[in-house]
Protein backbone atom coordinates (compact mmCIF):
# COMPACT_ATOMS: atom_id res chain seq x y z
CA UNK A 1 0.00 0.00 0.00
CA UNK A 2 1.09 3.32 -0.17
CA UNK A 3 1.55 5.97 2.60
CA UNK A 4 3.22 9.59 2.91
CA UNK A 5 4.64 8.87 0.02
CA UNK A 6 6.35 5.42 0.84
CA UNK A 7 5.50 2.02 -0.31
CA UNK A 8 4.40 0.48 2.70
CA UNK A 9 5.51 -3.17 1.19
CA UNK A 10 3.73 -6.77 2.73
CA UNK A 11 0.81 -4.27 4.64
CA UNK A 12 -2.34 -4.48 3.86
CA UNK A 13 -4.27 -2.19 5.68
CA UNK A 14 -2.64 0.84 8.67
CA UNK A 15 -4.57 0.94 11.93
CA UNK A 16 -4.23 4.36 13.81
CA UNK A 17 -3.68 3.75 17.51
CA UNK A 18 -2.03 5.70 20.41
CA UNK A 19 1.05 3.71 20.15
CA UNK A 20 1.04 4.83 15.96
CA UNK A 21 -0.04 2.57 13.11
CA UNK A 22 -0.32 -0.68 13.14
CA UNK A 23 0.22 -2.35 9.86
CA UNK A 24 -1.44 -5.40 9.16
CA UNK A 25 -0.34 -7.85 6.36
CA UNK A 26 -4.03 -9.13 5.97
CA UNK A 27 -6.93 -7.08 5.20
CA UNK A 28 -9.01 -6.32 8.42
CA UNK A 29 -12.21 -8.64 6.50
CA UNK A 30 -10.15 -12.04 6.72
CA UNK A 31 -8.28 -10.90 10.11
CA UNK A 32 -11.78 -11.23 11.51
CA UNK A 33 -12.25 -14.49 10.13
CA UNK A 34 -9.17 -16.37 11.29
CA UNK A 35 -7.80 -17.48 14.61
CA UNK A 36 -6.70 -15.74 17.20
CA UNK A 37 -3.26 -15.87 17.18
CA UNK A 38 -3.46 -14.38 13.87
CA UNK A 39 -6.17 -11.62 14.90
CA UNK A 40 -3.89 -10.53 18.11
CA UNK A 41 -0.54 -11.37 17.35
CA UNK A 42 1.01 -12.35 13.63
CA UNK A 43 -0.77 -10.51 11.40
CA UNK A 44 0.88 -7.58 12.73
CA UNK A 45 4.24 -8.85 12.80
CA UNK A 46 6.24 -7.11 10.36
CA UNK A 47 8.74 -9.98 9.32
CA UNK A 48 8.47 -8.88 5.33
CA UNK A 49 7.47 -5.79 5.37
CA UNK A 50 9.46 -3.16 4.30
CA UNK A 51 8.99 0.84 4.17
CA UNK A 52 10.62 1.78 0.94
CA UNK A 53 10.88 5.47 -0.93
CA UNK A 54 13.45 7.28 -2.88
CA UNK A 55 15.69 10.32 -1.47
CA UNK A 56 15.19 13.65 -2.22
CA UNK A 57 16.96 15.12 0.04
CA UNK A 58 20.54 14.16 1.75
CA UNK A 59 19.09 12.56 4.91
CA UNK A 60 15.62 11.21 5.68
CA UNK A 61 14.13 10.70 9.16
CA UNK A 62 12.09 7.52 10.48
CA UNK A 63 10.03 7.51 13.50
CA UNK A 64 9.05 3.92 14.91
CA UNK A 65 8.36 2.12 17.71
CA UNK A 66 8.68 -1.62 19.32
CA UNK A 67 6.49 -3.39 21.59
CA UNK A 68 8.00 -5.16 24.08
CA UNK A 69 9.84 -8.24 23.25
CA UNK A 70 12.38 -10.62 24.73
CA UNK A 71 14.56 -9.89 21.08
CA UNK A 72 16.40 -7.54 19.86
CA UNK A 73 14.07 -5.18 16.99
CA UNK A 74 16.05 -3.81 14.43
CA UNK A 75 15.69 -2.26 11.10
CA UNK A 76 17.98 -3.51 8.41
CA UNK A 77 18.64 -0.95 5.74
CA UNK A 78 19.11 -1.75 1.95
CA UNK A 79 20.10 0.71 -0.92
CA UNK A 80 18.00 -1.52 -3.73
CA UNK A 81 19.60 -5.02 -3.43
CA UNK A 82 22.42 -3.81 -1.68
CA UNK A 83 22.95 -4.08 1.97
CA UNK A 84 23.89 -1.04 3.71
CA UNK A 85 27.42 -0.25 4.66
CA UNK A 86 28.02 -0.13 8.10
CA UNK A 87 27.08 3.49 8.89
CA UNK A 88 23.46 2.39 7.55
CA UNK A 89 22.92 -1.24 7.91
CA UNK A 90 21.19 -1.80 10.97
CA UNK A 91 19.31 0.46 13.61
CA UNK A 92 17.79 -0.42 16.61
CA UNK A 93 13.90 0.14 17.30
CA UNK A 94 13.44 0.96 21.14
CA UNK A 95 10.14 0.83 22.77
CA UNK A 96 9.99 4.62 22.92
CA UNK A 97 9.61 6.64 19.91
CA UNK A 98 12.66 5.81 18.05
CA UNK A 99 14.60 8.25 15.15
CA UNK A 100 15.76 6.11 12.36
CA UNK A 101 17.96 8.41 10.57
CA UNK A 102 19.14 7.32 7.02
CA UNK A 103 21.65 8.84 5.00
CA UNK A 104 21.33 8.61 0.79
CA UNK A 105 24.73 6.82 -0.24
CA UNK A 106 27.56 9.27 -1.28
CA UNK A 107 28.61 6.62 -4.17
CA UNK A 108 24.81 5.85 -5.24
CA UNK A 109 25.84 6.34 -9.23
CA UNK A 110 28.46 3.28 -8.64
CA UNK A 111 25.84 1.33 -7.05
CA UNK A 112 23.65 2.07 -9.98
CA UNK A 113 26.50 1.05 -12.32
CA UNK A 114 27.12 -2.15 -10.70
CA UNK A 115 23.46 -2.75 -10.41
CA UNK A 116 23.01 -2.17 -14.05
CA UNK A 117 25.80 -4.42 -14.98
CA UNK A 118 24.64 -7.09 -12.74
CA UNK A 119 20.92 -7.04 -13.59
CA UNK A 120 19.82 -6.59 -9.70
CA UNK A 121 16.57 -6.94 -8.56
CA UNK A 122 16.24 -3.48 -6.96
CA UNK A 123 17.48 -0.11 -8.21
CA UNK A 124 19.60 1.34 -5.70
CA UNK A 125 17.97 4.38 -5.97
CA UNK A 126 15.31 2.65 -3.68
CA UNK A 127 15.64 2.54 0.33
CA UNK A 128 14.60 -0.47 1.62
CA UNK A 129 13.93 -0.48 5.40
CA UNK A 130 13.17 -4.47 6.23
CA UNK A 131 11.47 -4.28 9.05
CA UNK A 132 12.54 -7.14 12.07
CA UNK A 133 10.04 -9.94 13.24
CA UNK A 134 8.02 -8.46 15.75
CA UNK A 135 5.20 -5.94 15.97
CA UNK A 136 6.30 -2.50 14.90
CA UNK A 137 4.42 1.13 15.20
CA UNK A 138 4.89 3.83 12.25
CA UNK A 139 4.78 7.16 13.45
CA UNK A 140 5.59 9.34 10.53
CA UNK A 141 8.59 10.54 8.41
CA UNK A 142 10.54 13.63 8.23
CA UNK A 143 12.57 14.43 4.93
CA UNK A 144 12.01 15.04 1.03
CA UNK A 145 11.10 11.55 -0.79
CA UNK A 146 9.12 10.22 -3.10
CA UNK A 147 7.85 6.78 -4.44
CA UNK A 148 9.96 4.79 -6.81
CA UNK A 149 9.14 4.06 -10.44
CA UNK A 150 8.15 0.42 -11.20
CA UNK A 151 10.65 -0.27 -13.63
CA UNK A 152 13.15 0.50 -10.32
CA UNK A 153 11.18 -2.46 -8.41
CA UNK A 154 11.79 -6.26 -9.52
CA UNK A 155 9.67 -7.97 -12.51
CA UNK A 156 8.68 -11.01 -10.44
CA UNK A 157 6.89 -11.15 -6.82
CA UNK A 158 7.49 -14.78 -4.87
CA UNK A 159 5.10 -15.15 -2.24
CA UNK A 160 5.52 -18.14 0.72
CA UNK A 161 2.80 -19.16 3.19
CA UNK A 162 3.25 -20.80 6.67
CA UNK A 163 4.47 -20.44 9.96
CA UNK A 164 6.65 -19.14 11.97
CA UNK A 165 9.59 -20.74 10.36
CA UNK A 166 8.44 -18.94 7.47
CA UNK A 167 8.03 -16.11 9.25
CA UNK A 168 11.22 -15.91 10.28
CA UNK A 169 11.67 -17.42 13.76
CA UNK A 170 15.20 -17.84 14.77
CA UNK A 171 16.53 -16.28 11.44
CA UNK A 172 18.15 -13.75 13.80
CA UNK A 173 17.86 -10.94 11.08
CA UNK A 174 14.92 -9.99 9.06
CA UNK A 175 17.23 -10.15 5.66
CA UNK A 176 17.57 -14.24 6.38
CA UNK A 177 14.39 -15.68 6.24
CA UNK A 178 14.40 -18.65 3.65
CA UNK A 179 11.74 -16.39 1.95
CA UNK A 180 14.12 -13.35 1.34
CA UNK A 181 16.55 -15.79 1.05
CA UNK A 182 15.03 -17.61 -2.17
CA UNK A 183 13.55 -14.06 -3.82
CA UNK A 184 17.40 -13.17 -3.46
CA UNK A 185 18.31 -16.09 -5.79
CA UNK A 186 15.80 -15.74 -7.99
CA UNK A 187 16.21 -11.55 -8.31
CA UNK A 188 13.02 -11.36 -7.09
CA UNK A 189 10.50 -9.41 -4.74
CA UNK A 190 8.84 -11.12 -2.06
CA UNK A 191 5.45 -11.51 0.37
CA UNK A 192 6.22 -12.81 3.71
CA UNK A 193 2.72 -14.70 4.62
CA UNK A 194 4.33 -16.64 7.61
CA UNK A 195 2.18 -16.42 10.81
CA UNK A 196 4.38 -18.04 13.63
CA UNK A 197 2.27 -20.05 15.65
CA UNK A 198 -1.24 -19.09 13.95
CA UNK A 199 -0.73 -21.19 10.25
CA UNK A 200 -3.52 -23.18 11.01
CA UNK A 201 -4.87 -22.98 6.71
CA UNK A 202 -7.95 -21.38 6.60
CA UNK A 203 -10.06 -21.74 4.13
CA UNK A 204 -10.14 -17.71 3.64
CA UNK A 205 -6.21 -17.56 4.04
CA UNK A 206 -6.09 -19.75 0.85
CA UNK A 207 -8.69 -17.53 -0.94
CA UNK A 208 -7.17 -14.41 -0.18
CA UNK A 209 -3.49 -15.48 -1.22
CA UNK A 210 -5.45 -17.00 -5.02
CA UNK A 211 -7.31 -13.76 -5.11
CA UNK A 212 -3.89 -11.93 -5.07
CA UNK A 213 -3.15 -10.85 -8.78
CA UNK A 214 0.82 -9.57 -7.19
CA UNK A 215 2.57 -13.11 -7.02
CA UNK A 216 4.11 -15.24 -9.45
CA UNK A 217 5.11 -18.15 -7.69
CA UNK A 218 5.28 -19.47 -4.38
CA UNK A 219 5.56 -21.94 -1.45
CA UNK A 220 2.90 -23.34 1.12
CA UNK A 221 4.44 -25.22 4.31
CA UNK A 222 1.69 -26.67 5.93
CA UNK A 223 0.98 -28.83 9.40
CA UNK A 224 3.55 -27.60 12.12
CA UNK A 225 1.02 -25.02 13.64
CA UNK A 226 -1.65 -27.81 13.85
CA UNK A 227 0.22 -30.67 15.69
CA UNK A 228 -1.62 -29.48 18.96
CA UNK A 229 -5.21 -29.84 17.06
CA UNK A 230 -7.46 -32.51 16.20
CA UNK A 231 -6.56 -34.74 13.18
CA UNK A 232 -9.68 -34.41 11.54
CA UNK A 233 -9.85 -30.54 11.55
CA UNK A 234 -6.44 -30.81 10.33
CA UNK A 235 -7.30 -32.91 7.19
CA UNK A 236 -10.48 -30.83 6.52
CA UNK A 237 -8.02 -27.56 6.57
CA UNK A 238 -5.13 -29.58 4.56
CA UNK A 239 -8.19 -30.55 2.27
CA UNK A 240 -10.23 -27.52 1.65
CA UNK A 241 -6.56 -25.58 1.50
CA UNK A 242 -5.12 -27.51 -1.27
CA UNK A 243 -8.38 -27.27 -3.08
CA UNK A 244 -8.43 -23.64 -3.53
CA UNK A 245 -4.73 -24.11 -4.45
CA UNK A 246 -5.54 -26.44 -6.85
CA UNK A 247 -7.97 -23.55 -8.88
CA UNK A 248 -4.67 -21.67 -9.48
CA UNK A 249 -2.38 -22.16 -12.25
CA UNK A 250 0.87 -20.46 -10.84
CA UNK A 251 3.70 -21.90 -10.01
CA UNK A 252 3.92 -23.76 -6.36
CA UNK A 253 5.48 -26.11 -4.06
CA UNK A 254 3.76 -27.92 -1.46
CA UNK A 255 5.49 -29.09 1.54
CA UNK A 256 4.90 -30.33 4.94
CA UNK A 257 6.31 -30.35 8.12
CA UNK A 258 10.48 -30.21 8.09
CA UNK A 259 12.46 -32.72 9.88
CA UNK A 260 12.33 -31.63 14.18
CA UNK A 261 13.30 -33.12 17.10
CA UNK A 262 9.49 -33.55 18.74
CA UNK A 263 9.35 -36.18 21.08
CA UNK A 264 6.82 -39.41 21.71
CA UNK A 265 3.56 -38.94 21.03
CA UNK A 266 3.97 -35.56 19.08
CA UNK A 267 6.56 -36.88 16.54
CA UNK A 268 3.78 -39.99 15.70
CA UNK A 269 1.50 -36.70 14.87
CA UNK A 270 3.71 -35.11 12.85
CA UNK A 271 4.46 -38.14 10.87
CA UNK A 272 0.67 -38.72 10.54
CA UNK A 273 0.25 -35.58 9.63
CA UNK A 274 3.13 -35.24 6.31
CA UNK A 275 1.06 -37.93 4.93
CA UNK A 276 -2.39 -36.31 5.20
CA UNK A 277 -0.81 -33.45 3.33
CA UNK A 278 0.63 -35.84 0.49
CA UNK A 279 -2.72 -37.14 0.35
CA UNK A 280 -4.47 -34.46 -0.72
CA UNK A 281 -1.77 -32.79 -2.42
CA UNK A 282 -2.08 -36.11 -4.91
CA UNK A 283 -5.82 -35.81 -4.80
CA UNK A 284 -6.39 -31.68 -5.41
CA UNK A 285 -2.96 -30.34 -7.15
CA UNK A 286 -0.94 -33.50 -8.23
CA UNK A 287 -2.10 -33.46 -12.18
CA UNK A 288 -1.29 -29.92 -12.22
CA UNK A 289 1.88 -29.17 -14.31
CA UNK A 290 2.51 -25.64 -12.12
CA UNK A 291 2.65 -27.54 -8.42
CA UNK A 292 5.00 -29.62 -7.13
CA UNK A 293 4.79 -31.27 -3.57
CA UNK A 294 8.80 -31.63 -2.06
CA UNK A 295 8.98 -33.68 1.05
CA UNK A 296 9.93 -31.21 4.71
CA UNK A 297 12.18 -34.14 5.09
CA UNK A 298 13.88 -33.57 2.00
CA UNK A 299 14.26 -29.53 2.70
CA UNK A 300 15.39 -29.86 6.23
CA UNK A 301 16.42 -33.04 7.93
CA UNK A 302 19.39 -32.47 9.90
CA UNK A 303 19.09 -32.02 13.49
CA UNK A 304 22.56 -30.12 13.92
CA UNK A 305 20.73 -27.45 11.76
CA UNK A 306 18.00 -26.98 14.97
CA UNK A 307 18.24 -24.26 16.89
CA UNK A 308 18.21 -24.96 20.81
CA UNK A 309 14.15 -26.00 20.81
CA UNK A 310 14.63 -28.71 18.38
CA UNK A 311 12.16 -27.46 16.29
CA UNK A 312 12.87 -24.09 14.61
CA UNK A 313 15.64 -24.38 11.88
CA UNK A 314 19.18 -22.26 12.81
CA UNK A 315 20.40 -19.99 10.50
CA UNK A 316 22.56 -23.46 8.81
CA UNK A 317 18.75 -24.66 8.99
CA UNK A 318 17.38 -21.90 7.06
CA UNK A 319 20.35 -21.69 4.30
CA UNK A 320 19.46 -25.56 3.73
CA UNK A 321 15.67 -24.78 3.40
CA UNK A 322 16.53 -21.89 0.84
CA UNK A 323 19.19 -24.14 -0.78
CA UNK A 324 16.93 -27.15 -1.21
CA UNK A 325 13.59 -25.21 -2.31
CA UNK A 326 15.35 -23.22 -4.91
CA UNK A 327 16.37 -26.36 -6.22
CA UNK A 328 12.59 -27.52 -5.87
CA UNK A 329 11.44 -24.33 -8.23
CA UNK A 330 13.80 -26.22 -10.99
CA UNK A 331 11.40 -28.47 -11.22
CA UNK A 332 8.39 -26.11 -12.64
CA UNK A 333 8.76 -22.96 -14.33
CA UNK A 334 9.26 -20.02 -12.62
Amino acid sequence: MIFDDMIFHNVEELEATNNGYIMWRLPKKIINHVNEGIQNNTGRYCTGVELRFKMKSDKVKLILRSEDTLEAQVAYIYYGSMQGGWQNSSKMIEKEKSEIVIEKPDNLEVLKGISKEKKMAFDPSVVRVVLPYGAIYYHGIDGDIELPKESELPDTTYLAYGSSITHGSLALAAPYTYCFRIAQKFKSDYVNMGFAGSAQMEKSIADYIISRKDWNFASFEMGINMVNLPQNLFEERVKEFTKVLGEDNRPMIITNIYGNNMQGEQQKTVMRYREIVKYYYDINLNHKSNACFVDGLDLLNNSTFLSQDLVHPSLEGIDEIARNMYLAFGKIKC
